[in-house]
Parts: structure tokens; C-alpha cells; sequence
């Protein structure tokens, strides 16, 4: 008995041990990693249900005006309500991308059954049993199976392709035939991040035609069931769900245009990524409930070898770079030239005027005109009604400056019988010189949008645009006019277009420039042009735009509208001053200043964070506040802080909450743990948004999705994403808006506007030049002109920040040139910070250690903080804390990240408790409450024991 009471007390005491162990490691070593992994419980109450009931709303609201009508032969509205539900995509819709743009809160996710029986639309059920699903179309993964499992529609091609002919019984043409006279067919195309859309299905596809094939066309199988569906009914209506532009000339092909002939579709509506509700709104479309009143948001080719981009879109390596990155496994640096330049959607096709290319097939096409290459313009759409344009009011007329603002004021009438919204769309045209500067000009650029209201049949609404002259500015990055490039309004004749869409001209009017007005310094001037008149910087700047990205040229030769060269992509060899760059990545360099005092740190005072709430960035509070921090403190504000930051007692800020993504608030570890932490709307993807075109749309969004984040206690948004669709290939366009950068930017803006103005810190991501998923964590390098860095790329985050007065920036994780973004001087300090005037907080892309990525580099070149959430990779700021500036940039970086988190909601009300710790508390409070317990009644025991004895 003896011996088995010592080994009692000897398990009890290791049970202690663990306790005691496992207090330390939660609640201390890695508190903050737990923090995050298991975020503060919300009790789901008014506040969460009122934000989600509303989010609902909007969200359909979103898809009702997005929704883009591209064809009506009088099929749409349905008259009949019986419809035959075709097409894989019509059992198993894509509802948005994955990674970190998925969700994983599915509750209120409705499919098209759904959606169309509770509006009264009956679909055959017999036709359900021709499709199954692999199951991932709804889920929140990070893979995306680009297999596209459309079922054979004619036995002869199930039994070419291996398969079960499944077209049979109730499910037969001919049954369907009898059920109703109308099909609805779905095609669906899905995104993710991580995988860039397949440029050809060789190695995917499983008949020999389709491996032939990309992504963004019809396979066989799809091809059969439309040409079945043609044959078979009299109305074939078709729905196009994906986020990216795919080949449409299906639409158009065979058939005599009547929605009571058979062999041709009839009706073809684009609705994206429809969210948890948005099935609901194409329903109400398709019954006339709703008329749709969305715009493109991309120029729509028939096919994609005639887009510039398609021949710099792929895997390009720097042959010899293998092991030239530090603290990494073997991996080479990659490349992408933006070799088009400023040419990318409908700036390329509207200002081309013939066009040559080479057809997948091998097929030469010379001197094609503009009806041949493109099916629907960029801001094309249709209605259920007619609608009239006069131009009432344009001022001024004749001469402008850069002071001078041009507005159009337009009067809209509905012409037909319903109800209706119609979108005007205000374009201009620069003079080009081909022989003097050669800054390029497209042919078009979109220059400001409006939206009517809801128009009654017979009722006239006038809309008025915009336009600020200084808007119309090139960027002369050959420096022609100065000496280190500027924005430049050439002299000569400008033309401003009202248009129905990219392409079709209502009315124009014309302007002159008398003599070049160039936003530069006076002695900065080249004197090519007397006369030329420099007036320092642009109104919205805080500085001067002048060259800044040089080196990201690199030796491209970029396209012209004077030779309209197109030069592919391909492998090449990196330089020995590249590979250097790239080997001495995680650097930091002669960063040094000798005069520099070490600052003040842990000191003592009564100043906390929510002090400083609405205090101006400047305001000498600040300084207290700075002057309390360690550089602990530093270490997890600025190099752990990913989907939060841990509590710091001593200036009052509590453990905040970041989540992602773009169309919802969610938490995107949950993809990988099978778990839902928010339970929280899943909106349509921002192409749908985009496709809008109504500003007070995206408002509604931004106020609505921040609304949902407060009442789950996040305050933090990773963000809106605001890169461009330079490709239809890129894997994430579903969660970009547009290949224009101004449809982008005011989207964008408006919604950041909203959410910030609730307390939301939106991070606007991935800055810049991240449009390509593939190999872009690991060093790849995207190579463009200035010109279209400036006037393409940077222009929806610099709408974001100036007018939607964003607080959160996330980099992106590619180079620019050879330099990593994220560590970007030129574009964080001189851009962001220097000509925009941002003061918020620049976050990093999620923290991957592939060689280039490192929180300290970041901070000496305008960044402020790392996406590490501590568990997967690890990194901290001991090196700059050393000296006296490194601790400046430190302090520096934390004033911006502060500055941020004192505006949100971060600091109003407690701070909810991280999930994990009252249970680990009792568990371990059990534990080692047992443990005691034991010891002490088997010590007790034992004494007794030998005193009996």
C-alpha cells in the first residue's frame, strides 16, 4: 500500500507539473497565438441578427442591379414558369471564390431550387437526376478543381468521352419537351486564390478536343447540351456564373431571333458570383419582378488570343536564379512583363483600328475589324425597357485649364413600359503625338458614371457627371516634358463622348488645351515645348508625381499604338545584379543615422489609446502614448500581427480582430479546420458590384458588411481587393472589380468610405501589381511602364485613400521590378505616404518565409506591420530595437498602426475574451485543483497510515 500511495502522489505531482506547464505555455509563451487561433466568442444577439437581416438585403440588392442582361429575343421576362433547369452549374452553382474570399457560414446559401420555388418558378424534377456534385463548389478551400464535369448530351459523344449517357426516361429532350418549352442552362466557371485560371486544359481535359480547349471556353459536353437545348426548345435562356470574363459567341450563334423559333438561345444573363442570396434576385429577374440595370465591368472579346495580355500570362522562370534566395528551400525567381502597357480590356480594342492575330487553332486573321473581335463592350448591358438621352446642359464649352471642371448634365427618359435604371457613361479622348512626346493615349477612357434612379414608364431623370480637367493628365514617364517625368494635359484637342458603353457614342463635344500644362516644377522643365506651362503638383497630391519606378520598366519593349508589337513571354536568364538583389533580400542594409537619440520607451503616464481617438496624426499626445511602448509591445503590434494584435494593458489597447475577406467577414483558417467562426453574410463577388455602377450600392455594402463586423467584434477587414482584371485568366478576379481603374476606384472608394466611417480599418489589397496568383510568393517579378503603373494600376487604391479616407493598406507578396512590394520604398514612402498623404497602416501579405519576406526590411521602407499570426512562421523587430534608428522607424511604424486602431472600433466598449482561455482556465483549474487535492488526502492517508502502525 505504501508503495502504491508514493506512486499516486508521484502521478498527482506530474499532473501539477503539466498544469503548471500548460498555464505557462497558454497564458504566456503562446497566449497571442491562441488569441488569434481561437478568436473571442460573440453571444449571437440583436445587434449580430439585425447587421446579418440586413446584409441579406443588400446583398441581394447587390446581385438585383448587378446582374447584366447581354441578350433578350423576347424570352426574358418568362411568361411560362415552367422551366426545364439545365447544365451542371445548375445543381452545383459557384456562389464565390475560395481562399481567402470564401466563407465558410453556409446557412442561408440558396441554390437555384431554392430560389426559384419560393418565387414560383417550377422546374422539372426530373432533370436533377442527370447531375452530381464533387462538392466544392460552395466550400471555403484553397484548391479549385478546374475539371469541368458537364454531362454529354447526345449518346454519341458519352460514348466517344467513356461515360454513362444520362439524357434518358423523364430526363430525355423529348420528356423535357413536354414538361415546358423553355430551358434555363447555368454555366459556371469557378476562382480561387492561389490558382490563376488554366490558359489550356491539356493536362486537365480527358478527350483530345478539349484538352485543346482553355478554361474560359465551352468544353464538348457543354457544346452538346446548348445545340440539344437549341434543338429542343423554343425558349433557351442561359445564365453565365462566374467572376471572369469568358468567350460568349454561343450566345449569338445559329437561330432566327425569335423566342418562338428553336436553334438559337434566346435570352443570356451574366450574373457572377451570387453570394448566399443573390439566386434569389436572378430569379426576380427572370420573372420581371426586378429589371436588371447592370453594366460589364470587362470588355468581353469573342476570343482571348486577341487580348495583348494573353501572351504574358504564364509560368516565366529566371533560368539560373535556383538557391538565390537566403533562408529558404531551393526555389527559382519568376517573371511577368506587363508588355502591353496602357493597352489592357477596351483601352486596347477602342483604340485599335484593325486587328491581327493567331487563332488558337493556328488560324491567321489579318485586318479583322472591331464587330469581329469584340461580342460585348466594356459598360454594356440591356433592360426590359427603352430609354431616351438628351444632353441638356454641358459647361464649360471651348478652352480649358487644370482648374476647370467639365460637367454633363443628362436627361434621361423611359421610353418603354416598365420601370427601369439606366447607367450614363462619360468617356474622353487625349490627343496623341506620335511624332513629338509619344505618351501614349487610348482611344477611350472612361471618365466618370452615373446611375438613375428607378424610372417610371414616360418619366425623365436627369443625372449630371463630372469631370476634372487635371483627370485627363498622362503620366510622361520618358520624361519629355521634365527632366524627372510628370503628369502632363498635352496641348491640342481633347474630345468628351457620352456613351451607352465603351463603344457606342451618343453625343461628343470638344475641347483644346491652348499649350501643354505639365504638373511639375518649372525648373524641372526639358524646354521641348515653349509655352508649356508648369504649375506644380495636382489638387489631390500632397507632392509632386515625378518618376519613381524606373527600375520595374526594366528592358521591356512595351507596346505602341504605332506598331501595336506584341512581344510574348518566355523564360530568360536574371542578371548578375539581379541575383544579387535577390540573394540579399532579408538585408537591411546601411540604415544608420548617427545623430539619431534613442527615443523614450516603457515610460509612465496617464495617456491610453482611446485618448486619441479622432486627435489628428500630429496631435503631441501621440508622443506620450509612443513613449510607453517596449519592445515587446513593438514585436506584437508590428511583427505577430495577423488576423489581430494582442492587448497592451499599459496604453489601453485591447486584443483586436482582423478577418477576411472580400466578400464576407470571415475567418480563413476555418477553410483549413472545417469550422465556421462568423456566422456572416456571403455578398455577390465585386465584379458584381462593379457591375453595378452605382456608387450608392457599394456605400450600402461598406456600411453594411462593417455593420456585421462590429457586431463580431472585428475591426479590421483585409479588404477590399483592388487590383485590375489585366487578364481574364487571374484566379482572383472574382474579388477585383474591373479591368478599368476608375470603375474601380469608385466602387472601391465608397465602399471604404462606409466601412471606415463605421470603424472598420479596410486593408485595400495587394499593392501593386499583384494580377497573376501563380508563383507570386515566390519571387516573382512584374515588370511595367510607369505610365501604366500610375495611370492604371495604382489609381483604385489611390481613390480609395484619397476619397474613401482608407486606414489599411495590405501589400502584395510579388516584386515590383526585382524590389518585394511590401519593401517597396518608392511605391509605400513616396507614393502612398509622400504624394497621397496616407497615414494609416501599411500590412504585409500573410507571412511567408520563401526568402524575400521580412517584417524589419518592410518597416525601413514605409511599411508598418507583418500578416504573422505566429503559429505557422515566426518574425520580430529585435535587430532595428537595437539602435537608436531603428527604434525612430519602429516607433514610426507604430504610430501608424495606433493611429489606425484608435479610429476604428477597436477601442470602443471591453474587449470581448479571446474563445480559448475561460475553458483552459477551468480545465487547468481543475487539473491541478485534482492534483493537490490528491496529493494532499494521499499524504494525509499515508501519515495516518504510520501512525497506525
Amino acid at each position: 500500500m505504501k508503495r502504491g500511495r508514493k506512486v499516486g502522489i508521484a502521478l498527482l505531482a506530474v499532473l501539477a507539473c503539466v498544469a503548471v506547464g500548460a498555464a505557462v505555455a497558454m497564458f504566456g509563451v503562446f497566449s497571442d497565438q491562441l488569441d488569434k487561433a481561437f478568436p473571442a466568442s460573440v453571444e449571437k444577439n440583436e445587434s449580430t441578427q439585425e447587421s446579418y437581416d440586413n446584409g441579406l438585403a443588400v446583398a441581394q440588392t447587390i446581385e438585383s442591379e448587378g446582374a447584366v442582361l447581354l441578350k433578350n429575343d423576347g424570352a426574358l421576362p418568362m411568361e411560362n414558369t415552367k422551366i426545364n433547369l439545365l447544365g451542371y452549374g445548375a445543381y452545383n452553382p459557384v456562389y464565390g471564390g475560395t481562399g481567402s474570399g470564401g466563407s465558410s457560414f453556409t446557412a442561408n446559401r440558396t441554390d437555384f431550387l431554392t430560389a426559384f420555388a419560393d418565387a414560383g418558378i417550377e422546374v422539372n424534377p426530373a432533370t436533377a437526376t442527370v447531375y452530381q456534385s464533387d462538392g466544392d463548389e460552395g466550400e471555403n478551400t484553397f484548391t479549385v478543381d478546374f475539371a469541368i464535369p458537364e454531362v454529354p448530351a447526345t449518346e454519341e459523344l458519352a460514348e466517344e468521352q467513356g461515360v454513362e449517357f444520362k439524357y434518358t426516361g423523364d430526363a430525355s429532350f423529348e420528356a423535357m419537351r413536354e414538361y415546358s418549352d423553355t430551358a434555363v442552362i447555368v454555366i459556371s466557371r469557378k476562382g480561387g486564390e492561389g490558382n490563376d485560371l488554366p490558359t489550356s486544359m491539356a493536362e486537365i481535359a480527358t478527350t483530345e478536343s478539349d484538352r485543346a480547349k482553355h478554361y474560359l471556353e465551352l468544353n464538348d459536353a457543354e457544346l452538346s447540351l446548348l445545340a440539344q437545348a437549341e434543338d429542343t426548345f423554343e425558349k433557351v435562356i442561359v445564365l453565365i456564373n462566374t467572376g471572369n470574363a469568358m468567350e460568349l459567341g454561343f450566345i449569338e450563334d445559329g437561330g432566327e431571333g425569335s423566342a418562338t423559333a428553336t436553334g438559337d438561345v434566346d435570352a443570356a444573363l451574366w450574373m457572377g458570383d451570387p453570394g448566399d442570396v443573390g439566386t434569389r434576385a436572378v430569379a426576380s429577374i427572370l420573372k420581371g419582378e426586378v429589371n436588371p440595370s447592370g453594366r460589364l465591368a470587362d470588355i468581353y472579346p469573342y476570343a482571348v488570343e486577341t487580348t495583348p495580355s494573353f501572351y504574358n500570362f504564364d509560368t516565366y522562370t529566371y533560368t539560373n536564379s535556383n538557391d538565390c534566395f537566403q533562408a529558404f528551400d531551393s526555389h527559382p525567381a519568376y517573371l511577368l512583363n506587363y508588355q502591353e502597357g496602357i493597352y489592357v480590356g477596351y483601352r486596347y480594342y477602342e483604340t485599335r483600328e484593325s486587328y491581327d492575330y493567331t487563332t488558337l487553332e493556328g488560324e491567321s486573321v489579318t485586318g479583322a475589324s472591331y464587330d469581329d473581335v469584340v461580342q460585348y463592350p466594356f459598360g454594356y448591358g440591356l433592360s426590359y425597357t427603352t430609354f431616351d438621352w438628351a444632353v441638356s446642359n454641358v459647361t464649360p464649352e471651348g478652352s480649358v485649364d487644370q482648374s476647370d471642371t467639365i460637367s454633363v448634365t443628362v436627361d434621361v427618359t423611359n421610353t418603354g413600359d416598365v420601370a427601369g435604371k439606366d447607367v450614363v457613361e462619360l468617356y474622353y479622348t487625349a490627343p496623341y503625338y506620335s511624332d513629338g512626346s509619344a505618351i501614349q493615349k487610348p482611344g477611350a477612357v472612361l471618365g466618370g458614371f452615373a446611375k438613375t434612379p428607378l424610372i417610371e414608364p414616360g418619366q425623365t431623370e436627369s443625372v449630371t457627371i463630372e469631370l476634372a480637367v487635371e483627370d485627363m493628365a498622362s503620366y510622361d514617364s520618358r520624361c519629355y516634358y521634365s527632366e524627372n517625368g510628370a503628369y502632363v494635359l498635352e496641348g491640342g484637342e481633347y474630345t468628351i463622348s457620352v456613351r451607352r458603353d465603351s463603344h457606342t457614342v451618343v453625343d461628343d463635344y470638344a475641347y483644346s488645351i491652348d499649350g501643354s500644362i505639365v504638373f511639375n516644377e518649372e525648373s524641372a522643365s526639358t524646354g521641348v515645348e515653349e509655352g508649356a506651362r508648369y504649375v506644380g503638383k495636382r489638387s489631390s497630391d500632397e507632392a509632386i508625381a515625378t518618376n519613381h519606378f524606373d527600375d520595374v520598366a526594366g528592358d521591356v519593349a512595351y507596346m505602341t499604338r504605332d506598331t501595336w508589337e506584341i512581344v510574348p513571354g518566355s523564360d530568360e536568364e536574371a542578371t548578375p545584379e539581379m541575383l544579387e538583389i535577390f540573394s540579399t533580400a532579408l538585408e537591411l542594409g546601411d540604415y544608420e543615422n548617427a545623430e539619431d537619440e534613442m527615443p523614450v520607451m516603457g515610460a509612465s503616464n496617464e495617456v491610453t489609446l482611446s485618448d486619441l481617438k479622432g486627435k489628428d496624426f500630429d496631435d503631441p499626445q501621440w508622443e506620450e502614448l509612443l513613449d510607453k511602448l517596449t519592445v515587446d509591445d513593438l514585436n506584437a503590434i508590428l511583427a505577430t500581427n495577423g488576423w489581430g494584435s494582442a492587448a497592451i494593458d499599459s496604453i489601453g489597447k485591447p486584443q483586436t480582430y482582423d478577418m477576411d475577406g472580400p466578400s464576407a467577414i470571415s475567418y480563413v483558417f476555418d477553410a483549413f479546420a472545417g469550422t465556421c467562426t462568423y456566422e456572416t453574410v456571403t455578398y455577390p463577388c465585386e465584379v458584381v458590384l462593379a457591375s453595378t455602377w452605382n456608387v450608392d450600392v457599394a456605400s450600402d455594402f461598406g456600411d453594411a458588411i462593417s455593420r456585421e463586423a462590429a457586431a463580431w467584434n472585428v475591426s479590421g477587414w483585409y479588404a477590399p481587393g483592388a487590383n485590375l482584371h489585366r487578364s481574364p485568366f487571374t484566379g482572383r478576379n472574382f474579388e477585383y472589380y474591373s479591368e478599368d481603374p476608375l470603375l474601380s476606384g469608385s466602387i472601391s472608394a465608397a465602399t471604404v468610405r462606409a466601412a471606415t466611417d463605421n470603424g472598420l480599418i479596410c486593408y485595400i489589397k495587394h499593392f501593386a501589381l499583384n494580377e497573376r496568383e501563380t508563383q507570386r510568393h515566390f519571387g516573382l517579378c512584374t515588370w511595367a511602364d510607369e505610365q501604366a503603373i500610375r495611370e492604371l494600376y495604382l489609381v483604385p487604391f489611390e481613390m480609395a485613400v484619397k476619397d474613401g479616407g482608407s486606414l489599411g493598406i495590405m501589400s502584395a507578396y510579388n516584386n515590383l521590378g526585382t524590389t518585394w512590394a511590401g519593401a517597396s520604398s518608392a511605391l509605400l514612402k513616396n507614393v502612398l505616404r509622400g504624394e497621397w498623404g496616407f497615414l494609416g497602416c501599411v500590412l504585409t501579405d500573410n507571412l511567408e518565409q520563401h526568402g524575400f519576406m521580412d517584417t524589419e526590411v518592410a518597416i525601413l521602407n514605409g511599411g508598418t506591420s507583418t500578416l504573422c499570426n505566429g503559429m505557422f512562421s515566426q518574425d520580430d523587430v529585435n535587430t532595428l530595437a537595437q539602435s537608436a534608428t531603428g527604434m525612430k522607424a519602429l516607433r514610426d511604424a507604430a504610430h501608424h498602426y495606433l493611429y489606425a486602431e484608435a479610429n476604428s472600433t477597436a477601442i470602443d466598449g471591453p474587449a470581448a475574451e479571446p474563445a480559448w482561455r475561460m475553458p483552459a482556465r477551468v480545465g487547468l483549474g481543475a487539473l491541478g485543483a485534482v492534483s493537490v487535492i490528491g496529493i494532499v488526502a494521499l499524504v494525509a492517508t499515508s501519515r495516518k497510515g504510520e501512525k497506525n502502525s
